[in-house]
């Protein structure tokens, strides 16, 4: 097998033991040729000092604010010398032979752009994080397999729509358009990455003999629900219409702007007023910003080789109500035990 080089980027704000134990896993990998490189947002912990210690070999950037995932995973890849880079998350374990069935995904189709682990999680091994992302008409994603139990069709390779960002492999050539959108800070950032390598020609892929471990809600139970809500909403307002095409967006949009005003009026009359004002100023932040998306949108578009009709004949499922009733106890449930 050849080896080429990988870099794989790390970001961390405050999370030192999570940190650590991620560096740590990576240094039992058996892959050969790697660079692995932190990036902390500023942290107020000694997670920088006890880094240079244990890790010496990692190339450690130290940001003077906090970035976000974004600007930390951007940061990385400035300074990233591999041909395949890899954004992993901090509160994540690999295994050993983690890279080798990546890589070699990679190598052996050239339309492949992205590729994804199987994600279990790490506090239930034998639970799944989720397999796969799939658009869907109303422009809320089905994350195929979460929180389930590993089976027979998860054990093989699938196309998917977006990789998930705790742990996928990007072609360097896949960033040309200029890595995650830096406006985004956290959440739906590596969707966004994902169809724009769609648009592009590039395939976007799932690798289950690829396995890590997440720590589900690490982050996200400590920040509050508005902020993962607004964050959230604007961000994936903006993927939709940056990166569809004006057939898709004439459709798409209209869906999932009604499916917000639905979902702002269940947190009012639910008492989750906080949700309800989310949502409302993610929609006014891309009122606010439409002007710069729209340039962004021209940029994605005039890169496009691949229609929405063909890559959404083979990533977008329409899953029913009862799939999202069920996932979203599932989300909650989650949540409660993180906070635990």
């Amino acid at each position: 097998m050849t080896y080429p080089k990988i870099s794989i980027i790390v970001v961390n704000y405050n999370q030192k033991k999570l940190t650590l134990n991620c560096l740590a896993s990576l240094t039992k990998i058996s892959y050969p040729k790697y660079e692995t490189i932190l990036v902390d947002n500023n942290s107020q912990d000694d997670s920088v000092k006890v880094v240079e210690i244990k890790f010496p070999k990692t190339t450690l950037i130290q940001l003077a604010t906090n970035t976000g995932f974004v600007g930390g995973n951007n940061a990385g890849i400035k300074v990233a010398k591999g041909n395949y880079i890899l954004f992993l998350n901090n509160d994540t374990e690999v295994k050993p032979g983690f890279l080798e069935p990546l890589v070699e995904d990679l190598m052996k189709d050239e339309k492949l752009g992205v590729v994804q682990s199987k994600i279990f999680v790490m506090d239930h091994p034998d639970t799944l994080d989720s397999v796969a992302s799939y658009q869907t008409s109303t422009g809320f994603l089905y994350h195929k397999g979460y929180l389930d139990k590993d089976r027979e069709e998860y054990k093989k390779f699938q196309y998917t729509f977006s990789a998930k960002g705790a742990c996928m492999m990007v072609k360097r050539e896949v960033l040309k358009l200029g890595g995650f959108d830096q406006k985004y800070f956290a959440y739906f950032e590596e969707t966004d990455l994902c169809w724009r390598a769609w648009v592009m020609g590039y395939k976007v892929g799932f690798e289950p003999k690829s396995i890590i471990y997440h720590k589900m809600g690490a982050t996200s139970s400590k920040l509050k629900s508005s902020f993962v809500h607004y964050h959230s909403f604007k961000n994936r307002i903006r993927t939709i219409i940056k990166n569809s095409s004006g057939g898709t967006l004439a459709c798409m949009l209209p869906i999932h702007l009604a499916s917000c005003l639905v979902l702002s009026f269940y947190f009012l009359v639910s008492g989750q007023t906080n949700g309800t004002g989310a949502i409302i100023r993610a929609v006014f932040w891309n009122l606010k910003n439409l002007g710069e998306t729209l340039t962004l949108r021209s940029m994605v578009q005039k890169a496009r080789r691949t229609s929405d009709k063909e890559i959404f004949s083979i990533t977008l499922k329409n899953p029913s109500l009862f799939f999202y009733i069920h996932h979203l106890s599932l989300v909650k449930q989650n949540l409660s035990q993180s906070q635990n």
